[in-house]
């Protein structure tokens, strides 16, 4: 389906929606697997339905999910970021990674992308890599003061580590 989906799909994504705020989220699976019959390489359906997997505490199920949607999506950073930050959580940081650097030829500018392999990769302990996302994303929003704090840890970490 691509980045079109059709009616019927969008209507399911939005009563699955209206079924999480009820704290339906069993019928809001139903919903969406319904969708899927119909459309199986909607990008959107797969993404909600790993969503709602996700709520229902089915994570590996959520992760095929959420793989699917990006893979039949790949124009889409937001899945790219919602799979990684799933195998990330999931224990599987260096595919989280591998995912994440691959969005970024696509979208090089995506903030969400770049922030999380900051994240990742301080957290893995590779300042150096950490500080490169960090003063990319400095690029796109040179005045965010945060950011600036963010590169100045992320740089005395990389000397630390680099001693």
């Amino acid at each position: 389906m691509g980045r079109h989906p059709k009616p019927f799909t969008i209507a399911a994504i939005n009563l699955s929606d209206l079924y999480r705020r009820l704290g339906r989220d069993n019928d809001g699976e139903g919903i969406l697997r319904t969708a899927l019959t119909a459309s199986p390489r909607d990008a959107a359906v797969r993404h909600a339905l790993g969503l709602t997997l996700t709520r229902l505490k089915r994570s590996d199920e959520a992760l095929a999910e959420f793989q699917a949607a990006t893979t039949l999506e790949l124009g889409n950073p937001h899945y790219a970021y919602v799979y990684a930050v799933a195998l990330h959580s999931g224990g599987r940081p260096a595919e989280a990674v591998a995912v994440l650097n691959e969005a970024p030829k696509s979208h090089p500018n995506d903030r969400n992308i770049l922030s999380a392999l900051v994240a990742f990769a301080r957290t893995g302990g590779n300042a150096a890599a950490a500080l490169a996302y960090a003063e990319r994303i400095a690029v796109i929003t040179p005045q965010d003061r945060n950011l600036a704090r963010l590169i100045d840890e992320v740089r005395q970490a990389a000397k630390s580590t680099a001693q």
